[in-house]
């Protein structure tokens, strides 16, 4: 057995939990110094006298972190299989938080992946974990861009790991005790009692929404009805949840998503850590983009006033409307809009693509397949964004398509 990195461990762990996980083992403590430094040693067998270790306990010392690491270095030298478990798992992962597997399975030769389906799993990876970040603030059919600032600040927190060899995995390690807003705390200001949520608490999140995802596919299958999909809403399955496990199993030939929790107080019990372990199939596609469909036309309509600039245009055919993208500033949890405008409405948008003004506009939101458009449009007026400067016009250039 290889002996793992003793200053990595010392880095993540302190003495007294190092002590405490001396302690439960049935070391024994003898001798030392008060607040400087304790001795250590394990119960002797048929009377032999057994060597111990030192401890440091004042971390203001110039050696206490490599006294420390010595520490760490005797206590698996010593060969204690249950000290041995401890320190291995706390270089492993408990420095590193919850840990979260994505696991694709490809026809691929051993140790690579076709490019896209890697891209389907890391794309799958992330929408699973921001629909656990978004879930805690609300539930919902449909989320678009509702609770973006908390699934944001709990991406940028979470760290991605080495893949495992011979596998294609994605592997998230989660800070269980971070606690995420739901909205951005200016400094100075007191954070809000509420709408507070932790690594732990979003993680499990996560793990109800797939629960739900699995047992609505699974009802699905066997009944052909729809009602299991509405139902655990409640629970966190929505529509970009089916995009993020239908982008798990496109081009693969099946996919898992483990959990494990971790956290340096469970080092010190006897219960294993934790696990969750969620499967699905190339089989449950079909039913996922069913309930995809489901969640899409059930999105309630709203009625909304959107500023926004104009960025996209395509001409309207004769008797028809032309259609306009806007890139919403404020009004709508959009952020990009697609409206239908008819020809003279259509004509002022062009003049505010070239002239940077922005469109005030109201009319009926409503959300078809992945995109946001606003039907019954009203232009309000024209807003302008920012002066132009001498000899300085804004043209319609070239443009990606709409669609």
């Amino acid at each position: 057995m290889n002996a793992p990195d003793f200053e990595e461990i010392a880095r993540h762990l302190t003495d007294q939990q190092l002590a405490l996980a001396l302690k439960s083992n049935g070391w024994q403590k003898f001798g030392g110094q008060e607040d400087l430094y304790s001795r250590w040693r394990p119960i002797a067998q048929n009377g032999e006298r057994v060597r111990g270790l030192l401890l440091p306990q004042d971390n203001e010392t110039d050696d206490y972190f490599e006294l420390l690491s010595q520490a760490v270095a005797q206590a698996w030298k010593m060969g204690d299989p249950k000290i041995r478990s401890i320190l291995e798992r706390a270089a492993a992962v408990h420095s590193l938080g919850d840990e979260v597997k994505f696991h694709k399975e490809t026809q691929s030769r051993r140790g690579t992946i076709p490019w896209i389906a890697g891209e389907d799993l890391h794309a799958g990876a992330q929408k699973s974990m921001v629909v656990g970040a978004k879930t805690r603030k609300s539930k919902a059919a449909y989320f678009g861009n509702a609770n973006a600032f908390l699934a944001k600040s709990f991406l940028d927190s979470v760290l991605m790991g080495q893949t495992e060899v011979g596998s294609y995995v994605i592997t998230a390690y989660v800070p269980p005790e971070e606690v995420y807003t739901e909205r951005k705390v200016n400094p100075g200001e007191t954070m809000p009692l509420v709408g507070r949520h932790t690594g732990r608490e979003i993680t499990l999140g996560m793990v109800d929404a797939l629960s739900a995802a699995r047992e609505s596919v699974d009802h699905f299958k066997v009944s052909g009805s729809t009602n299991g999909f509405v139902e655990n809403v409640r629970r966190g399955f929505c529509y970009e949840l089916t995009q993020a496990v239908r982008s798990l199993i496109r081009d693969s030939d099946g996919a898992e998503i483990e959990v494990e929790l971790n956290s340096i107080e469970d080092l010190f019990t006897d219960s294993p850590a934790q696990r969750h372990r969620l499967e699905f199939s190339p089989s449950d596609y079909s039913a996922l983009e069913t309930a995809g469909n489901v969640f899409a036309a059930n999105a309630a309509a709203e009625y909304v006033t959107v500023l926004g600039a104009v960025t996209q245009l395509e001409r309207p055919k004769p008797g028809e409307p032309g259609i306009v993208r806007l890139d919403v500033f404020s009004g709508s949890r959009a952020h990009k809009m697609r409206v239908r405008l008819k020809v003279e409405d259509y004509d002022l948008a062009v003049d505010a693509h070239r002239n940077n003004l922005a469109l005030r506009i109201s009319g009926r939101q409503e959300v078809e397949g992945r995109y946001f458009w606003l039907y019954d449009p009203e232009i309000l007026e024209l807003v302008q964004i920012r002066p132009e400067g001498p000899g300085e016009s804004v043209g319609l250039g070239d443009q990606e398509s709409l669609f």
